[in-house]
């Protein structure tokens, strides 16, 4: 069977989204900077985000990614200014509640923090040396060491992910428009049309907006955190010998941040769900 009809009708069905595809690099930033690790952009006057369950209680986190959203291209509904953090503990399920669904939007081992105005004097801003570091007696676990560069790409219109939670349904409503038999389930499709899918997905380094990418299930199919129907930021695993990237979610999984579209729009950060998953 063609798909191209089906999947146009998908993408009305479920139209394709905005997102800036960012391209992970190896060197050092600055404090300003969109980036993987390293010092991230701290005022002095606000309190370090800190862990608040398990072993990681009141131990310092992680950040993961830096995202200066006025040096990043725009797409709608999305910061046009300031810079949004997102913090992990560097524990064995990195800073991700374990309580699936809406309990992972439970802010205890990680942390989304928006500056939305940026302090440019750096004596204002806690240095290398200020930074609180771990003090606990665990190993430390992160999917990476160092820090890394993040480039953005022009803004793309994304097309809906086989792995995002209203895809089987979007698409099963295309296919029996066009099928001769029509199917009840996703899962009742020919493997040749789940491959032919699976293999036109793009996979980017990293990305804002869009949509999800998971190697298990969507955990918005609780339906309490269905709401957060908006990619917020994805890194991949990230493999590049040569360059010295190695960037390792598990067993060559993700990390996803997600959150309310209405609640993106209010600049308001404190709904976002996070999930690490791996093969």
């Amino acid at each position: 069977m063609e798909l191209r009809p089906i999947l146009d009708r998908m993408n009305f069905l479920l139209p394709p989204a905005p997102a800036v595809r960012l391209t992970v690099g190896r060197g050092e930033n600055g404090i300003f900077d969109s980036k993987l690790g390293g010092l991230p952009y701290f005022p002095k006057d606000m309190e370090y985000p800190r862990g608040k369950a398990g072993s990681f209680k009141g131990q310092p986190l992680t950040l993961l990614a830096q995202l200066n959203f006025e040096k990043l291209p725009h797409i709608p509904d999305f910061p046009t200014k300031g810079i949004l953090q997102f913090f992990i503990a560097a524990d064995d399920l990195y800073g991700m509640t374990p309580d699936y669904g809406e309990g992972m939007t439970r802010q205890d081992n990680f942390r989304v923090i928006y500056h939305e105005n940026i302090i440019t004097d750096e004596a204002q801003l806690l240095s290398g040396d200020e930074i609180p570091k771990y003090s606990g007696g665990d190993e430390c676990y992160l999917p990476f060491k160092g820090e890394f560069s993040l480039t953005a790409e022009p803004p793309v219109m994304m097309t809906a992910t086989m792995w995002d939670h209203r895809f089987a349904k979007a698409f099963v409503t295309a296919y029996n428009e066009f099928a001769d038999e029509p199917v009840d389930d996703y899962w009742e499709l020919d493997e040749d049309i789940t491959d032919e899918l699976y293999a036109m997905t793009d996979f980017p380094d990293a990305i804002i907006g869009g949509y999800p990418v998971f190697t298990q299930d969507d955990p918005r199919m609780d339906e309490k955190a269905a709401d957060c129907d908006t990619l917020l930021f994805e890194l991949d695993s990230v493999y590049d010998k040569e360059s010295g990237i190695d960037i390792l979610w598990g067993d060559m999984g993700t990390g996803s941040f997600m959150i309310p579209r209405e609640r993106l729009k209010a600049l308001d950060f404190s709904r976002v769900l996070y999930n690490y998953d791996c093969s």
